[in-house]
């Protein structure tokens, strides 16, 4: 049985959520630059000493907006359900395509993240959450010779592409059902290009 949570970390947990919550929309929309620590704290109707309380500075707010971004794109990921491993890694991509198409992901993970993180830090991270996720079961696809034999990171590089590619496609086209099905087309013809014909 978990234990009881005071009243006291039951308010920084919310504090926390807060501030991660309208961060994020700030960051969506003004970029990383723009976005201004103020409003951010009265917006969520705390002090700007909350903030550097919780997360040490600006940096470390939209670093902790980023990985929860990450950790929400893992859970989407991973929510495919199908019995066929390859089958559940298409599913899993098709549903990233559409959560990456929103204003948060293509803004704070796919342009300013490698940016104001660094490209080496950034990319340590996704291997954390749904990039590593993919790599993992890309590895494991290729092991049980389902996928060709290419290098697993070349193939996870190459899925990477193709999500931001994708995802921002579906965004250029302002989500045009008719364009989404073209990319449904394409992706599934790039994951056709991997599989292994016995």
């Amino acid at each position: 049985m978990a234990p009881v949570k005071s009243r006291k970390e039951l308010n920084v947990e919310a504090t926390r959520a807060a501030l991660l919550s309208v961060a994020r929309r700030h960051f969506a929309r003004d970029g990383y630059t723009n976005a201004e620590i103020s409003r951010i704290a009265a917006d969520a109707r705390v002090t700007t000493g909350a903030i550097y309380h919780h997360f040490s500075s600006k940096q470390g707010l939209f670093l902790a907006v980023a990985e929860d971004l990450e950790k929400e794109l893992l859970v989407a990921a991973a929510a495919a359900d199908h019995a066929d491993p390859w089958q559940r890694l298409k599913m899993g991509f098709g549903k990233l395509i559409d959560i990456c198409a929103t204003p948060a992901v293509q803004r704070i993970t796919f342009i300013e993240a490698p940016q104001v993180i660094g490209p080496d830090a950034w990319r340590k991270i996704e291997l954390r959450y749904a990039y590593g996720a993919v790599r993992t079961v890309i590895g494991q696809l290729r092991d049980a010779e389902i996928i060709k034999p290419y290098p697993v990171d070349l193939i996870a590089r190459t899925l990477l592409a193709l999500l931001h590619e994708a995802s921002a496609e579906v965004v250029r086209s302002k989500h045009d059902p008719k364009v989404r099905r073209q990319i449904g087309d394409l992706v599934e013809g790039v994951f056709d290009v991997f599989l292994l014909r016995k």
